[in-house]
């Protein structure tokens, strides 16, 4: 039987759920979760890199973040729906592999890939859910879906501090080694946004934007569909660095 997972995080392709939650799962597993990586394609279609080379980077990358899980969705890179068929595979995962909590791409993005599996996501938790869906697992309930942020701004309903573990995101990012560190003149492929010179330094200037607006070194950004029930109101909003120091 598999041992459930704290949080498990969802993306299309291998490298997005490290640009975007790499902080959040690299923070999880050192505070002693159990955290996991769910690629729903092999970046197939990607300019740079081969399926397979990816998958290699990806077991790497997961490593580096001291996951416990690394999977894949086996659905096909440029053309991620929330299909039926599709909403049955990842029904079955997520029986299967039992989160907690499930981090999605945001359903705003610049990829229409991003956009249609954050469609699929919020379906197929919703689907495990039910003891009408039939996959051939007992069903299973996820607390929370969290969505997280890439290219298109959502005002955060809160933010990680990643300020201690940011050298061990970039290293998880840096470990796709095709798309990151590609020299074009070598393969005579075109130069894309994140195969330039100091891509990796720009990108991350977002989450040091982030911790400026929560008043840490780096933080990544989060939404809820829904607020959450807070029992201690007063604890929950004494932790974390006073308003005063946000200018």
């Amino acid at each position: 039987m598999t041992e459930p997972l704290d949080l498990l995080a969802i993306g299309a392709h291998p490298d997005d759920v490290e640009m975007t939650s790499g902080g959040w799962i690299c923070l999880a597993g050192k505070q002693g979760y159990r955290t996991g990586v769910l690629h729903l394609t092999r970046g197939e279609m990607g300019t740079h890199g081969t399926p397979e080379q990816r998958v290699e980077e990806a077991t790497e990358s997961a490593k580096i973040m001291g996951c416990s899980v690394v999977e894949y969705a086996g659905l096909r890179d440029g053309h991620v729906n929330d299909d039926d068929e599709s909403v049955a595979v990842l029904v079955g995962l997520l029986r299967r592999l039992k989160p907690r909590i499930v981090l999605s791409p945001n359903e705003h993005c610049h990829h229409p890939d991003h956009e249609a599996a954050a469609r699929l996501v919020r379906k197929a938790v919703h689907f495990a859910a039910l003891n009408g869906y039939e996959s051939g697992l007992p069903p299973h309930r996820v607390q929370r879906r969290v969505i997280s942020r890439y290219s298109k701004h959502f005002e955060p309903s809160f933010y990680v501090d990643i300020s201690d573990v940011i050298e061990q995101k970039k290293q998880a990012i840096l470990a796709y080694k095709s798309q990151f560190q590609t020299k074009v003149e070598e393969n005579g492929k075109p130069v894309t946004r994140m195969s330039k010179s100091g891509f990796i330094d720009q990108f991350l200037s977002i989450t040091a934007m982030f911790g400026l607006k929560c008043g840490c070194a780096h933080a990544e950004a989060y939404r809820l569909e829904n607020a959450p029930v807070v029992g201690d109101p007063i604890k929950l909003l004494s932790e974390g660095p006073a308003q005063h120091l946000i200018r």
